[in-house]
């Protein structure tokens, strides 16, 4: 099954046309889908656009595809003929007349079944049509199951999914019925369309269908209206039950956001549930860079859709910081969803010694076909701090079997950070960085002043002038440099001119030494290129890669390496394996997530969205540089820091201040800045900018003008 990318077009209409407001409900279209064929989606329609009526509203009924020689909504216009009611209008978009699936239907009858896109464009248009003039409740009802075939043998599910329309499941009450509700309902959820609500027809009792549904799914109200009357009586009795009405009603509560039942009681026992969730993580566990015996504030994440984080308390904060950087597509990206669940439906797991699979294929081809010209070889580890220890470990191998083991440090900058585990600690910086705590333990590494900050590259000192002198006096000694291409990151976002990149790998091939560049936080686009490498037009011996590799879905790393470090590791007789191996490398759910995330990115418009990102990051910071604390503002890509002259007292203060702007931003020593996912909108992004100069108004001065 192929995942269907989202057609931003056809969502911004049908943004821009979804909206309309009453007394009734707070949406205006509701998608319904039935767990199998034959359950009851059209009777529902039926008593939906009965009550909606009724009381009246304007009902638009819309079949987007149906086969048969009558259609519902003949069905549909037969009830409401026989009761009176003239305030319907009916639109079938696509019907065929051979009862059988749509593909098939539509040859039979000689016709050329629409792409899916023109199919979304098609509901799109019927959805809009008069909701300009007249405010109508548009209902859309789907044919058959969710993974039922459209025209096109595309999954239903996945042509609907880019829509982002409310929907409605009808459970099947039948023998076997669970299973296929159940089934139904997970296959919505991770295609981004979890129904608000399950509605069963005619499954009453303990032992019903609807009961076990609700055990099963707690967290989605189910409701039950009674069977319809067989086909010999008239439906316009079952609709005006108050039994049925009374369905229909809360089915309106539930798509409005109303919670069914005794709302206190439930809203109460979530309060209870909140306050032991977070004692538990208070107490037992550990957060990054924080103390267990005071702890630092938390605030706890019910869900994530696209660029905002909701909290449990109900607010949402625009992400400004896309998970860590690596969250480059957003939250809840249905192409990601499809792959992560396609595969887990064929392995999550199976050990990379002695074996292999597509998806990690895939991904090799993937990354060769993007990565700096010579790299060749892939190396697919745990994470990006793994990676760099694999390209340590490259190194120093390397050099062993060339017979020159005394070639066994490495050199690299001051103000870097290359992550946290051992190895990868030793390249930090020794001083200023995270790790000093341990530096009597680390290898011994050499340091060469940091580059040059710089955002103007057409003049100014590249700084470079440590780095030769430090390599020109130990190179015999030096197994490799590591640094961060570009943008030093965790080290003060420093930005840096691509000449030092230039200087530096001329040097290295004169003086036979092998250059690692960490892309973990530059890769995939973060800086305006593909990899940070690009700028300076040159490619390393290594690259390390993590992050944005998976869109952040779960954690990868790759080492890639050239053909030269490759067949040096493996030694004279090339037997020689190199001596590494984590238990996950390889791991197939990761690598069908990360070649996903990848084809996501290079199909769509990544360039020309970090290119508006770093304009309007460029108009919005500048202007903060007038403040009297404020040391620098610079941009780079979909960078924006800006750098306080001394760093808060009170950090977490800040932190809190962003929250309460509606952002979610992490300030580390002296800088406050934003890392956002590519697909931030202007608006978004103009909220983390205005969050910022207002943290800015209230703690830090203004120069005098």
């Amino acid at each position: 099954m192929l995942a269907i990318r989202p057609h931003l077009h056809v969502r911004r209409h049908a943004l821009q046309f979804l909206r309309f407001h009453s007394k009734v409900v707070t949406c205006s279209e509701l998608l319904i889908y039935g767990a199998n064929t034959d359950v009851g989606k059209t009777v529902v329609s039926a008593a939906l656009c009965h009550y909606l009526i009724t009381r009246g509203h304007a009902v638009t009924y819309i079949k987007p595809v149906q086969t048969g020689s009558e259609t519902d909504a003949d069905a549909i216009s037969r009830l409401c003929t026989a009761e009176g009611l003239s305030n319907i209008a009916f639109e079938t978009l696509f019907h065929y007349p051979s009862p059988e699936s749509p593909a098939s239907a539509a040859e039979k009858a000689g016709a050329i079944p629409p792409e899916d896109a023109a199919f979304r464009q098609a509901v799109v248009e019927s959805l809009a049509r008069g909701s300009l003039t007249a405010p109508r409740f548009r209902l859309v009802e789907t044919a058959g199951g969710p993974l039922s075939p459209g025209p096109n043998h595309t999954f239903q599910a996945d042509i609907y999914a880019p829509l982002g329309l409310t929907s409605l499941l009808v459970g099947d009450a039948r023998l076997g019925g669970i299973s296929a509700t159940v089934c139904a309902y997970e296959a919505l959820k991770a295609r981004k369309q979890a129904p608000k609500m399950i509605l069963f027809v005619g499954s009453e009792g303990q032992h019903s269908n609807a009961v076990a549904v609700q055990r099963a799914l707690p967290e989605v109200p189910v409701v039950s209206i009674p069977q319809v009357p067989p086909l010999s009586e008239p439906l316009t009795n079952w609709v005006a039950l108050k039994d049925v009405a009374d369905g229909m009603s809360q089915v309106l509560r539930v798509m409005k956001g109303e919670i069914p039942g005794d709302e206190e009681h439930l809203q109460g026992a979530k309060q209870e549930v909140q306050v032991e969730h977070l004692q538990i993580d208070q107490n037992h566990l550990w957060h990054p860079y924080t103390s267990m015996v005071k702890p630092g504030r938390v605030w706890s994440v019910r869900s994530a859709e696209g660029c905002l984080i909701q909290l449990e308390d109900g607010r949402r904060l625009v992400d400004g910081m896309a998970s860590w950087w690596c969250a480059i597509h957003g939250y809840n990206v249905p192409e990601l969803n499809a792959a992560a669940a396609n595969q887990l439906g064929q392995m999550s797991h199976v050990m990379f010694g002695g074996l292999t699979h597509r998806p990690a294929t895939l991904l090799a081809k993937q990354l060769l076909d993007c990565a700096p010209e010579g790299l060749t070889q892939v190396f697919l580890c745990d994470s990006g701090s793994v990676s760099v220890e694999v390209a340590l470990k490259m190194s120093l191998q390397y050099w062993a079997m060339k017979g020159k083991p005394s070639k066994c440090r490495i050199a690299t900058v001051q103000r870097g950070y290359h992550g946290d585990t051992f190895g990868a600690m030793s390249v930090c910086d020794p001083v200023r960085g995270m790790h000093t705590l341990f530096k009597g333990a680390l290898a011994q590494q050499l340091f060469a002043e940091p580059p040059e900050l710089s955002t103007d590259w057409s003049t100014g000192d590249d700084g470079f002038s440590s780095m030769e002198s430090l390599l020109k006096e130990r190179h015999q000694e030096v197994a490799a440099v590591i640094i961060e291409p570009v943008v030093q990151g965790a080290g003060g976002m420093r930005i840096y001119n691509p000449s030092y990149l230039q200087k530096l790998r001329k040097l290295c091939d004169e003086l036979d030494v092998l250059l690692i560049f960490d892309e973990i936080a530059t890769g995939f686009g973060r800086t305006g290129k593909l990899f940070a490498a690009e700028h300076a037009q040159v490619s390393p011996d290594i690259m390390c890669i993590g992050k944005a590799l998976t869109g952040g879905y779960c954690t990868l790393g790759a080492a890639i390496a050239s053909e030269k470090v490759s067949h040096g590791v493996s030694g004279p007789d090339g037997r020689q394996p190199l001596m590494h191996g984590p238990t996950f490398m390889g791991n197939p759910l990761a690598c069908s997530i990360a070649a996903a995330s990848i084809q996501l990115l290079l199909d769509g418009p990544w360039h020309s969205r970090v290119k508006s990102i770093e304009e309007q990051l460029v108009r919005e910071l500048r202007p903060l540089a007038a403040y009297a604390e404020v040391e620098d503002v610079r941009v780079l890509g979909a960078i924006g820091v800006v750098e306080l002259k001394t760093a808060p007292a009170e950090p977490q203060k800040l932190q809190a201040a962003l929250v309460d702007q509606g952002v979610w931003l992490r300030p580390f020593g002296r800088t406050i800045y934003t890392m956002p996912p590519f697909v931030i909108s202007s608006e978004e992004l103009s909220r983390i900018s205005g969050a910022i100069a207002s943290v800015l108004d209230a703690h830090i001065p203004r120069s005098a003008e």
